[in-house]
């Protein structure tokens, strides 16, 4: 069971993290706004960036694209001096928007097709990820000298939220005889990436596999392989419902493992998404109905599952819930707004009573939630205002 918050509260929480809470707020109580409406904070974007570069130093940031590739956010990113991790043509076409050199993207998807792979080297990407020899054998086919990255994975006692290495990432023992096959194919053995995973609150995840990748870059110098980069991944917590240390307490001793285990010459990366993307966007959604069902107030909203709050399913996120209502707290339901009985959101929230019409804010929604969605129901998606 949980509770909503009053809008009052929301400057005095975590995660609403210095957003325009002003700005939002006057949304909110416009009536001719029309919802379901995601509203993007500029600002909010920035101090997520310089978060992470006071929280790592060492580290250069290539966002990932694929929690949200809002132009915004992209262009935010870039003008701050970051770069980019992509995964598909779509994505590349985006970035390249900006004016980027190409060649300093890293491709990072383990797992290109062959007309993928093509359109990423014809658009002069360099830098590719792979972790298995099928991969390595697509190498055959490009005359251009590419930089491989090889992607390994690690046991670990505790797991993200979403687990990356469930479906990437080689075994250790494979990393060599992966490397000695691009060698042999003409490319340039660039160096090691690992992905713990998704909303990763366990630093100790990071630092046993920084420890693996200090085994590895020893083995690889004995065998005369220049290991150039790391790449750390992302997966950088971000809070939702539950509370989590800072992002600078978070990534202290992931910086302390860095210095300890990977030698000066080595450049290090990593690939925050949802960090970066989650907290610079706030929901503002209507309530379209309400029924009293089964003891319990339903009350459907203009945005569900199949949209924003695909999170939830995919991302199994529970998203913070602001109302401007006051009185007594009352069990209730939140659906969305297809005719799936699959559509429902939160089932056991305590929350006062609503009418048709009034709004709900859902924060941290930059992260996945637009970008699963879907058009289900051919219903009217969400439309982004963005702000400072």
């Amino acid at each position: 069971m949980t509770h909503s918050m009053n809008l009052q509260l929301l400057e005095q929480k975590a995660f609403s993290r210095g957003v325009n809470i002003d700005a939002i707020t006057n949304l909110f109580h416009q009536k001719s706004v029309t919802t379901p409406l995601l509203v993007l904070s500029k600002s909010e974007i920035r101090r997520n960036y310089d978060s992470m570069i006071e929280a790592l130093p060492r580290v250069k940031i290539h966002y990932a694209v694929k929690p949200n590739s809002h132009e915004t956010i992209i262009s935010e990113v870039y003008n701050r001096g970051g770069n980019f991790d992509v995964c598909s043509a779509g994505e590349i076409k985006k970035i390249l928007k900006t004016g980027i050199n190409p060649a300093t993207l890293i491709h990072s998807h383990p797992i290109k097709s062959v007309p993928e792979f093509d359109y990423a080297v014809g658009e002069g990407l360099e830098l590719f990820v792979v972790d298995n020899i099928d991969e390595i054998e697509k190498l055959k086919r490009y005359d251009k000298k590419l930089k491989i990255m090889i992607r390994f994975r690690i046991n670990t006692n505790n797991t993200a939220v979403v687990n990356l290495q469930y479906k990437f990432g080689c075994q250790v023992d494979d990393v060599l005889p992966l490397a000695q096959k691009i060698r042999e194919y003409g490319h340039d053995f660039y160096g090691l990436c690992f992905h713990i995973g998704s909303q990763c609150t366990y630093a100790e995840n990071y630092i046993k596999a920084i420890e693996a990748a200090h085994q590895l870059i020893n083995q690889l110098d004995m065998e005369k392989f220049d290991v150039r980069l790391l790449d750390i991944g992302g997966g950088f917590p971000v809070e939702y419902a539950e509370p989590i240390p800072s992002i600078k307490e978070f990534c202290a001793p992931i910086g302390e493992a860095l210095d300890a285990h990977i030698r000066p010459g080595i450049n290090v990366i990593s690939e925050p998404g949802r960090y970066i993307a989650a907290s610079p966007v706030t929901l503002i959604s209507s309530i379209v109905g309400k029924s009293m069902r089964d003891g319990k107030m339903w009350y459907y909203l203009d945005d569900g599952l199949y949209s924003t709050f695909s999170g939830i399913v995919f991302d199994h996120c529970q998203y913070p819930v602001f109302s401007n209502k006051t009185g007594e707290d009352k069990l209730s339901v939140l659906a969305g707004p297809t005719c799936d009985s699959f559509d429902v959101m939160y089932d056991g929230l305590m929350i006062p009573e609503h009418n048709i019409g009034d709004k709900l804010m859902f924060t941290n929604t930059g992260a996945y939630c637009e970008a699963s969605g879907s058009n289900f129901n051919s219903l009217k998606r969400p439309e982004y205002i963005v702000i400072d």
